[in-house]
């Protein structure tokens, strides 16, 4: 059986880059440490929002 997991991180148009990227590398990284995988990201058409989705096995 798998368990998923849902994170977003806040995109717009008036936050930089680098921090954004830094922000999803940081969830992906902690999510890791605590046994996920990420499975897909996908940004909103209006760049409102990046959602991370995450996946682990359950025992």
């Amino acid at each position: 059986m798998r368990e998923t997991a849902e994170r977003s991180v806040k995109v717009g148009f008036t936050k930089s880059p680098k921090k954004i990227f830094d922000e999803i590398e940081r969830i992906t990284a902690e999510m890791m440490r605590a046994g996920w995988t990420l499975c897909e990201s996908v940004f909103e058409d209006g760049l409102g929002h990046a959602h991370l989705f995450f996946e682990r096995e359950l025992r």
